[in-house]
């Protein structure tokens, strides 16, 4: 299921964007990884300025997407799965978001 975040997630995503990120410490650049990777109050930026959308699998909250929308575009700014569900096709719950959308979508992102 895929549904717009809310402040009730705040910790859960949290917790899914910081688990995420160490899957990826060693092709980060040393001088941009750190725990944690987004602390909690740029998370709470974050969550202001743009919508994080999440995706479940059997009841669970396992990965989040942040969307923020740029003149005629939206750009894809986050997008974190839980480590265990990495590599996995579920992995794709946040693809239903992008298909819905209107305007063209930017993304950049670190994969193995």
């Amino acid at each position: 299921m895929i549904y717009e975040c809310d402040k009730k997630d705040f910790d859960r995503i949290y917790l899914i964007i910081n688990e995420a990120a160490k899957a990826y410490e060693v092709k980060i650049p040393a001088d941009c990884y750190h725990q944690p990777y987004m602390p909690a109050e740029e998370l709470a930026r974050e969550m202001i300025r743009m919508t994080f959308y999440a995706w479940q699998e059997k009841g669970e909250l396992v990965g989040v997407m942040g969307l923020e929308p740029v003149k005629d575009v939206t750009l894809i700014r986050h997008t974190y799965v839980l480590p265990e569900f990495q590599k996995k096709a579920s992995a794709g719950g946040c693809w239903p978001i992008v298909k819905s959308w209107s305007k063209p979508a930017v993304c950049w992102w670190y994969m193995d």
